[in-house]
């Protein structure tokens, strides 16, 4: 998964995430209930993953840029 997809999919997800926890139950039945309870925590599983991922990919660019900075030097 590249980041710019990645990025977009975090978004989305948290556009979701935001609209299930601000969704007025008050009428709901209890099934329904549960309903959004499973989608929220499926959707958080999901946020966190891809911020794992976004993470790790930014800690491998960095180590990458380091190492592209300071090059072994070579004795002869």
């Amino acid at each position: 998964m590249d980041i710019v997809e990645a990025k977009r999919n975090l978004e989305l997800l948290e556009k979701n995430r935001s609209r299930l926890m601000n969704y007025n139950h008050l009428f709901s039945s209890y099934v329904f209930k549960e309903m959004c309870g499973a989608e929220l925590r499926k959707v958080n599983k999901q946020i966190h993953g891809i911020e794992e991922q976004l993470n790790a990919e930014s800690k491998k660019t960095r180590s990458n840029q380091k190492a592209a900075m300071h090059p072994l030097r070579q004795s002869q």
